[in-house]
């Protein structure tokens, strides 16, 4: 098993997008099908979010008002997740002495997701598309 560098930290999304989140994902306690709800949990709305961020070169957006929605844990059973956030954070900055510092990795990874949520919540609100449809084309025009 591979070292957990975001182990120690929390997964931290913007509040104003909580309930949006929450709709979306399946762990929200709701009975949605994937169509409505194409997450099935809120980690894997937030990394989508950072790979729409990473793939429109979205500047990292700070944001204090937060919750927490899971402990960085998580990625312990997604490896390739974090070798991606630390690759994506290598490419955006050029730092390989920067990827020592496991939370300024994070934090740049917080910062993409955060200026991508919009993004992501505008694909997934179409109001002429189901959710998930919609998120296929959008990610399909983005190959």
């Amino acid at each position: 098993m591979s070292s957990n560098p975001f182990a120690s930290f929390n997964l931290e999304i913007p509040k104003k997008y909580r309930d949006s989140v929450l709709s979306f994902s399946q762990t929200s306690g709701t009975k949605a099908s994937a169509e409505y709800a194409p997450f099935k949990r809120q980690v894997d709305f937030w990394y989508l979010a950072f790979l729409i961020g990473i793939a429109k070169e979205l500047d990292p957006e700070d944001e204090a008002d937060t919750y927490n929605a899971i402990s960085g844990t998580i990625f312990g059973s997604d490896p390739h997740r974090i070798a991606h956030m630390q690759i994506a954070y290598l490419g955006r900055t050029g730092s390989v002495e920067g990827l020592a510092e496991h939370r300024k990795v994070f934090d740049f990874c917080l910062g993409v997701a955060n200026a991508a949520m919009p993004v992501l919540l505008a694909i997934l609100s179409e109001p002429d598309e189901r959710p998930l449809w919609s998120l296929l084309d959008e990610l399909e025009n983005l190959m």
